[in-house]
């Protein structure tokens, strides 16, 4: 396929309308429920009280601000994709900034002095009780001409069009999202996931809550908050339908994968495996399933890694219903695992220097073989 064939290709699959809106018009939408932002992607809002007041300073002064992106559903309403921050932060700044995952009113916000507009410390868009940190008699409330000069200006908004197909839609989040200074990969993955397949991701996230393997993952309330306990359960799902391809950096592998496994494979499937896979090893292991055995050549330090993950916890996975057969499944898991953190294979996945596309090559392989009946 030519260069210019495939330029015509991916153009189809990407159909965008640009278009500028004054911010009481995005906030007449939000209102309205014509604009949404979901609740995975809102937990993402961390902007400093700093960057909040540079923004509404931006608008103040008439400095340009960055397009917000957003993707148009089936039935006509917008969902955001791109500018989180920006818009997060006029809704909060107007009072109309919903609670996560309820209807809500989060308190509105004050601002501080800014590099041009030092008189901006404590103003806000009108006098409340309900504002955090500012008593009601140290507000300054924005004069009528100056929220007028907001509420007109104007934004400029790229809407991504249907039909452009899921996949466009989750690569699309991914590519304006990630490398920001306020997500992690997980959690922009998140965001795209969940506007691929909800339901899906629900159950994905409901597994990462399990408290064995919570246990056995050594996963603790900070990697909560940075969502390692959902990245464990994507990394055992790709693995567990999909081979490394031996070629790709690792998150995009995870990338690529997860958004076919989501649209094609079966969650019910997936939820049977792992419940078997944490049950038998918390009955024989307990939360130390995962944890190389501390009599072995191997144990410099007990702790949870990924090469358990992917060997061990993955290995049982891919044999699930060959292990289920079994007179004795928890026997041969029992002997396996042993035997597992024996072999040289087993250290050779932790070598010093070791990147992770090595490692896959080599975890989940051996994990494969090694758990097979």
């Amino acid at each position: 396929m030519s260069l210019k064939t495939e330029i015509e290709e991916a153009r189809q699959s990407v159909k965008t309308d640009r278009l500028q809106l004054s911010v009481g018009e995005i906030i007449s939408m939000y209102q309205n429920d014509e604009l949404n932002i979901q609740p995975e992607f809102q937990r993402l809002f961390r902007w400093s009280d700093e960057k909040k007041a540079n923004l509404i300073e931006s608008i103040l002064i008439d400095i340009p601000i960055p397009s917000i992106f957003t993707y148009e559903n089936e039935d006509g309403t917008w969902e955001l994709i791109d500018g989180l921050q920006r818009i997060s932060t006029i809704f909060e700044f107007f009072g109309v900034l919903k609670e996560l995952d309820t209807e809500d009113l989060l308190p509105p916000s004050a601002l501080q002095k800014t590099t041009y507009l030092p008189s901006l410390e404590n103003a806000v868009w009108e006098n409340s009780d309900k504002i955090d940190g500012v008593p009601v008699d140290m507000q300054k409330a924005l004069e009528k001409p100056q929220q007028l000069a907001i509420r007109r200006a104007r934004l400029d908004v790229q809407v991504l069009k249907q039909p452009s197909d899921a996949e466009t839609k989750f690569h699309l989040f991914q590519r304006l999202n990630r490398g920001g200074a306020y997500a992690n990969e997980q959690e922009v993955r998140t965001c795209a996931m969940v506007m691929v397949a909800p339901d899906f991701v629900k159950r994905i996230k409901t597994l990462a809550t399990n408290e064995k393997f919570v246990g056995m993952a050594s996963i603790k309330e900070t990697a909560v908050k940075r969502q390692k306990d959902v990245e464990y359960i994507v990394r055992t799902l790709v693995h567990t339908y999909r081979d490394y391809d031996n070629i790709s950096d690792v998150e995009e592998f995870l990338d690529r994968e997860i958004i076919e496994i989501l649209t094609t494979e079966n969650v019910d499937d997936f939820e049977e495996k792992f419940i078997f896979t944490v049950n038998i090893l918390h009955e024989i292991f307990g939360s130390k399933a995962l944890f190389p055995d501390a009599g072995t050549i191997n144990s410099p330090g007990i702790r949870f890694s990924l090469r358990a993950l992917e060997a061990v916890f993955v290995g049982i996975m891919r044999n699930t219903k060959d292990i289920q057969l079994l007179g004795h499944p928890e026997e041969f898991v029992k002997k396996q695992i042993l035997g597992f953190w024996q072999q040289p294979e087993a250290e050779a996945m932790s070598a010093s220097g070791l990147r992770g596309t090595q490692r896959l090559q080599r975890t989940i392989p051996f994990g494969d073989t090694w758990f097979k009946p």
